[in-house]
Formats: structure tokens, sequence, C-alpha cells
């Protein structure tokens, strides 16, 4: 079980590596394009819809992980400049409905190049060997490393340092 813990251990630090360095690439460098890292999510995001159904504001909140106010002014700040339209639902006139222009479209190219790079230059730089072993062995076992990795009284004979035993309830 220890072993078995401690390649967890080693695996998702592998995975974090890889990922904190795509994440400090993206939104550190500067994209090709003049795009912001939030505008370059929300445009991938756009282009990259499996509907035929265009986007609401709310549904792009969702996919890029962000709030509607955020998501609304960005919206608004990417009509401005041409990368995006927004109309009312023809469905529910409360919803927006958010589609990239051709414009929008031109300036994720080069944007999109430029992070493919960051992906491939953080891959070779955690070793692509690796970090292919590191995602199959963590989605062939991941049911066993939740599993581990969820009760951790049970691994080591203790409760974790910092919580205090719980307190039986009493009544309603």
């Amino acid at each position: 079980m220890r072993r078995s813990l401690t390649d967890t251990y080693r695996t998702m630090a592998h995975l974090r590596r890889f990922f904190e360095s795509v994440r400090r690439t993206i939104t550190i460098e500067p994209t090709n394009g003049g795009l912001t890292p939030a505008q370059q999510f929300a445009l991938l995001t756009l282009a990259g819809n499996p509907s035929s159904d265009p986007l609401t504001i709310g549904d792009l909140a969702r996919e890029t992980f962000s709030t509607m106010n955020t998501t609304s002014a960005l919206v608004r700040r990417m009509e401005r400049a041409g990368l995006v339209r927004t109309t009312r639902s023809p469905k529910d006139h409360r919803f927006v409905c958010v589609r990239l222009t051709a414009s929008g479209e031109r300036r994720l190219r080069p944007s999109t190049a430029a992070v493919v790079e960051a992906l491939r230059a953080a891959a070779d730089e955690q070793g692509r060997a690796q970090l292919r072993g590191a995602f199959e062995t963590w989605f062939d076992n991941w049911g066993a490393v939740i599993k581990a990795l969820s009760s951790p009284s049970r691994a080591s004979g203790r409760r974790p340092r910092g919580r205090p035993a719980a307190k039986p309830r009493s009544g309603p």
C-alpha cells in the first residue's frame, strides 16, 4: 500500500508540475494576435463549441470557470474589439448568445499556435515519455488512487494533523 501511495504522489507531482508550467506560460507570456489569456480562453471555447447552437454568456462563464459578471464584461470588450458578436436568444430573450466573428477567428489562430508551442515546450521540459506514463498511470488507476487518498486515517492508522477528532452529535 505504501509503495502504491508513493507512486501516486510521484505521479501527481509530475502532472502538477506539467500543468503549472503550462498555466504559467499561457498566462504570463504574451500571445501572438494580441489577445489576453482570458480572451484567448473564451475564443477557444467559442471556436470549439461542438453544438450548432451558440453559447450563451452563462454557458461561456461555466466553460471558462468564470463568473457571469466577469464573463459579461469580457464579452463586451471582445465585442467592441470585433472578436465576437452577441444576439438575444430567439428562444428566450433573457439569454445573450455569443458567436465568434471571422476577425475573432483570425486573431485566435496565432494565439492558439503560441499556446500549442507552450504545451509542447512544457511536455519536452517534463519529458514526454514520463508525462505519457504519468497520464496512463493516473487514468488506469484513478479509482484506487481516490480510495487510497480519501481515507488517510486508515492508511496511516492515525488522524491527519491539524484536524480535531469529530465530536459525536447529540440529538435533533
